[in-house]
């Protein structure tokens, strides 16, 4: 497989405290500057674009989906060449639906996946599920979105049918198309005891934050583990379902690194920010544990970071390649801005946050500039470490 450069539209829709929807394809103004955004990718020269459906607009009536813009939009993708990667559930479900743990998601989801893959069939890449673990995480534990709960119970249910509709996602993807490409995508963590009596609680983390590769591809899950989840209400025979129905047939494991993704935690929990090892050290370790393809899936920074930093990730992803890893490619996430990540979404602000390859006017950034320098080296085959700008001089 050739070295894959590409970014993204930002697509979260969660719903937040007070019954709000916040939709980032509205609020980045990408649900009318569509187009735009295209023809900015495709002069930047990247090829691949991870691109949200909105579930949450195409199922909202039960009896009928609603393809409308999604037809404009993938038409007009498809007219510049640009290969879509189509995340087919990105934080958000439709409103009929209550949350992310709703005994409905599965069957709504699995009816929606295989009506997209019948009426695109040209599409090859796909994520079914966008971060189980983190939409999971967010919707039901730390009760930021979606459904809003705070407890394991409520957050192992959601991991369930999240879970579940990736499995159902692929298998149904596959009965139509037999060669798709999976990039199946979840947060790239770290946790690091801070000392010996913290070591239990640091591998309980760190095993967490795997459930949702471990229960997608089928694999077992630690003793540990085993037992947290029955007594959250995941059965024995519930985990064994996952492991005989999953399938990591053509899957790429999504690596989503940024810089706050590393961590030091205490005996009781608490976290604080680790001295990074950075994303290769982290990687590695991800490829021990799966053998399978990897691909750097989400990363960026702030403007007055955003070069230095694609220059570290590039670079720790391209040695990895050269080392012999199969790393599959990289996305620089996303095109645009984006709006009130800095709280997580968990608050209505309006605040841009400024990662994007281009401004919110559609300007590229000088980290714009560089990606787009790496997108010509990858497509003439060549893919080298990005050069670092020295420190200036006090």
């Amino acid at each position: 497989m050739d070295f894959v450069v590409a970014t993204g539209i930002e697509c979260s829709a969660p719903i937040i405290r007070g019954g709000i929807r916040r939709d980032q394809l509205v609020l980045t103004d990408h649900w009318r500057r569509f187009e735009e955004d295209f023809d900015l990718t495709a002069e930047l020269g990247i090829t691949h674009l991870r691109y949200g459906v909105p579930f949450h607009v195409i199922a909202r009536d039960p009896s009928r989906f609603d393809w409308a813009w999604t037809d404009l939009a993938l038409a007009a993708l498809r007219q510049r060449g640009i290969e879509p990667i189509a995340d087919l559930l990105h934080f958000a479900v439709p409103d009929r639906l209550h949350g992310i743990g709703d005994p409905g998601l599965p069957a709504a989801f699995a009816a929606y996946a295989a009506a997209f893959a019948d009426r695109y069939p040209w599409i090859r890449w796909y994520t079914p599920v966008n971060e189980p673990f983190i939409t999971s995480l967010f919707s039901a534990k730390n009760g930021w979105w979606n459904e809003q709960r705070r407890s394991d119970r409520a957050f192992v249910r959601a991991l369930d049918n999240v879970a579940a509709c990736g499995i159902e996602g692929m298998r149904l993807i596959r009965e139509r198309r037999s060669d798709a490409i999976f990039l199946q995508s979840d947060a790239c963590e770290s946790f690091l005891p801070l000392d010996a009596a913290a070591e239990g609680r640091a591998r309980f983390l760190t095993e967490r934050s795997f459930l949702g590769f471990d229960l997608t591809f089928g694999r077992p899950v630690s003793p540990t583990m085993r037992a947290w989840l029955q007594r959250a209400g995941m059965s024995a025979s519930r985990q064994r379902w996952f492991e005989t129905n999953a399938s990591d047939e053509n899957c790429i494991v999504g690596l989503d690194y940024y810089e706050h993704n590393e961590l030091i935690v205490d005996a009781e929990g608490h976290t604080s920010p680790a001295i990074r090892r950075g994303f290769g050290a982290i990687a590695r370790e991800v490829h021990a544990r799966y053998g399978l393809p990897l691909m750097l899936a989400e990363t960026n920074n702030h403007d007055e970071r955003a070069v230095d930093w694609l220059a570290e990730t590039w670079n720790d992803t391209v040695g990895m390649r050269d080392e012999g890893l199969p790393i599959t490619g990289f996305c620089w996430y996303s095109l645009t801005d984006q709006v009130d990540w800095d709280t997580c979404m968990r608050e209505a602000n309006d605040t841009v946050n400024t990662f994007g390859l281009v401004d919110m006017a559609r300007v590229r950034r000088p980290v714009g500039h560089a990606y787009a320098e790496l997108a010509r080296q990858a497509r003439g085959g060549i893919t080298v470490a990005m050069e670092r700008a020295e420190p200036k001089a006090a």
